[in-house]
C-alpha cells in the first residue's frame, strides 16, 4: 500500500507513482494505471504508463478525456478486457 506522507512526500501523483514504481520494481511498460481524476493520467503519462480512465469515481468524461485518457471504462466489469487489451499492445 502506497500513498503521500503527512510531510508531503509523495504528495504529486507523478512523484507518487514513480514511487511505486522503484519500490516494487515494476517496469512501466508493464503497468496500468486505472484511474478517476486526471492526476491519475497526469501520474501515468509523466511515468510512461498506460492509463485507463473509469467512469465510477470523483472525476467526470470531460476530466479524463482532457487530460490524454483515450479509454473511459463504465463500470468493473469492463476492466479485465480493458487491461488485456494494454498487456497486448494496445495502449
Amino acid at each position: 500500500m502506497h500513498g503521500s506522507e503527512l510531510d508531503g512526500t509523495n504528495i504529486h501523483k507523478p512523484d507518487l507513482l514513480r514511487h511505486i514504481l522503484a519500490v516494487e520494481t515494476i517496469d512501466p511498460a508493464r503497468a496500468v494505471m486505472i484511474g478517476d481524476r486526471k492526476h491519475d493520467a497526469i501520474g501515468a503519462k509523466a511515468n510512461h504508463v498506460a492509463a485507463l480512465g473509469v467512469g465510477w469515481g470523483y472525476g467526470s468524461r470531460e476530466e479524463l478525456a482532457g487530460a490524454g485518457v483515450t479509454t473511459i471504462l463504465e463500470a468493473p466489469a469492463d476492466l479485465p478486457a480493458a487491461v488485456a487489451r494494454v498487456a497486448d499492445g494496445a495502449r
